[in-house]
């Protein structure tokens, strides 16, 4: 199996799911330009895959981009319905992930390559800085969408 470019293909996955599913449009950041003080007050979600290849992939996003997100994916504006939007702000980080995920996987391996993809789950921020010394490989991406800061790693197991 060919080893793919993972951070070109995440990050080209990122940007095209968060257009499609939430209308959002988010450019690339640098690492060392990134704004970590955006991503404070957190909403952070992983999720498992196994196949061919085993790892997981996590999104952390500051908890107004997770408003944001939520409200245009159920169609409302979060400053109209803002109990509404706090509800489901979480879950549409967690969906979010899930399509990310899944496409990423088509993408880097191919449509014929079968994975198993766990729930996601909401974690803690901290977690995403973690390095694991397991990994075959690791990456992650930087981004800024509507005046928030969005991180997206993924880890490849070995």
């Amino acid at each position: 199996m060919e080893t793919p470019n993972h951070s070109v293909i995440l990050d080209n996955v990122c940007k095209l799911i968060l257009e499609e599913l939430a209308f959002l449009f988010c450019d690339s950041q640098d690492a060392s330009a990134f704004d970590y003080s955006q991503i404070v007050n957190a909403h952070k979600a992983s999720l498992r895959f196994e196949g061919p290849k085993n790892g997981k992939v996590e999104i952390a996003a500051d908890q107004n981009l997770c408003l944001v997100l939520a409200g245009n994916m159920l169609g409302i504006e979060p400053e109209e319905d803002e109990e509404m939007a706090a509800a489901y702000a979480a879950d549409a980080l967690k969906e979010s992930l899930n399509v990310i995920c899944g496409r990423y996987l088509t993408e880097a391996y191919g449509d014929e390559v079968v994975f198993s993809l766990n729930a996601p789950e909401i974690g803690d921020i901290k977690d995403l800085s973690n390095v694991d010394e397991n990994a075959d490989s690791e990456c992650m991406l930087f981004f800024e969408t509507e005046g928030y800061c969005l991180v997206v790693k993924l880890t490849i197991n070995k």
